[in-house]
């Protein structure tokens, strides 16, 4: 499984949509750089169970976004506040306050 920034930006802004389990799983994985037998040994579960936990997860940021679409707006308003940003208007600070970045 690749790790991939996409997938964690998508994990901060979906990630109230998730299960405390499903959090600390992806936060394990993709956050905190830990292996599938680090993540799985101290449950006692197998990798593969973690792999398939984590792949459900990956799924569902990835519905949330084709459903919600909210990196993809958050993307296009920050490339428009970006372009604003040389111009002597503080509307691309104000957009680029309200996106969060």
């Amino acid at each position: 499984m690749e790790k991939d920034l996409g997938l964690i930006e998508l994990y901060e802004l979906y990630k109230g949509l998730l299960t405390d389990r499903q959090r600390e799983l992806f936060e394990c994985y993709y956050l905190f750089d830990l292996s599938l037998a680090e993540i799985s040994e101290p449950e006692g579960k197998t990798r593969q169970n973690v792999y398939e936990s984590l792949k459900k997860v990956k799924e569902k940021l990835l519905g949330y976004e084709k459903t919600l679409g909210l990196k993809d707006k958050n993307d296009r308003l920050k490339a428009v506040a970006e372009s604003l940003a040389g111009k002597e208007d503080s509307s691309a600070q104000k957009i680029l306050d309200i996106i969060g970045r």
